[in-house]
């Protein structure tokens, strides 16, 4: 597993770096931390913060690289993914900071866009990996961000909640009586979802001594992000919308960049071929 962690000496700088370095550990991660500033900043701050988190990795066993460059921040990431092959990159979002480059902004979303692997979107001030939410769309395109989800809490020692939010009641249905279904009855269904749901829990159950199983119904997004603020999740696991293809992505909108807009917490979106 190669990881880039990516910094461009933020306020968030620290928060971006310490998180990455999290996953980094749980993943057991080989890992680049790639420190970014504009012309004439010095960056000593960063520089400092970079090398203590890379001894952080470092006494642990994890080979880090550390590297510090300095112009624009959207084309030195987007050079290095060009040259370079992760599995997993990690960048952070700056909040209300319109005057700079925004890595969320300008560059996570094209790199959730055209990597390969997978994206961490840190968000938040989440210091801890304690709490781990894993997003089952309910078919075979969310094997793999099971299976990362679990790997990351494995390594982390935290807590999973699997989730699976059903599309929401068609208005014509409003007001019928047994249209709901309780967690132990769409489990005793012969349908896709359910299935899919299944195996999910046996996959992260085989992985993670801590599993908690919900269900809800609504706007996907809004459900996901609701489940994240209720659980209080650490970090929020959820596959690309690229994985599920053009035609169904148009009919189901982008589930995933509406979550990582609105999201207050950090995001790990796994792409295709992770």
């Amino acid at each position: 597993m190669r990881m880039l962690i990516c910094s461009i000496g933020s306020k968030q700088c620290k928060t971006t770096l310490r998180f990455g370095a999290e996953v980094a550990k749980a993943l057991s991660a080989d890992t680049t931390l790639l420190g970014i500033v504009k012309e004439g900043y010095e960056g000593k701050q960063l520089q400092e913060t970079l090398n203590k988190v890379a001894e952080g990795l470092a006494e642990l066993g994890l080979p880090v690289e550390v590297r510090f460059e300095t112009g624009d921040a959207e084309e030195i990431v987007m050079t290095e993914l060009e040259q370079n092959t992760y599995d997993l990159v990690g960048v952070g979002a700056l909040v209300n900071q319109r005057s700079r480059h925004a890595l969320l902004d300008s560059v996570g979303t094209r790199i959730i866009e055209r990597a390969a692997g997978s994206v961490l979107v840190v968000k938040g001030e989440r210091r801890t990996l304690s709490r781990v939410l894993i997003c089952s769309s309910g078919t075979e395109h969310s094997r793999v961000p099971v299976r990362i989800g679990a790997a990351v809490a494995r390594g982390a020692g935290a807590q999973v909640t699997l989730l699976h939010v059903m599309d929401p009641m068609p208005i014509m249905y409003t007001g019928l009586e047994g249209m709901e279904e309780t967690l132990d009855e769409f489990l005793q269904t012969d349908t896709l979802q359910a299935r899919e749901l299944k195996w999910a829990a046996r996959a992260v159950k085989a992985e993670c001594e801590t599993v908690e199983l919900e269900l809800r119904q609504g706007i996907v997004a809004d459900e996901i992000l609701r489940e994240g603020e209720v659980g209080d999740h650490d970090l929020i696991v959820l596959g690309s919308s690229r994985s599920a293809g053009g035609l169904i992505r148009v009919l189901m909108g982008d589930v995933t960049r509406d979550v990582m807009s609105r999201a207050q917490r950090p995001l790990l979106v796994v792409g295709p071929s992770t």
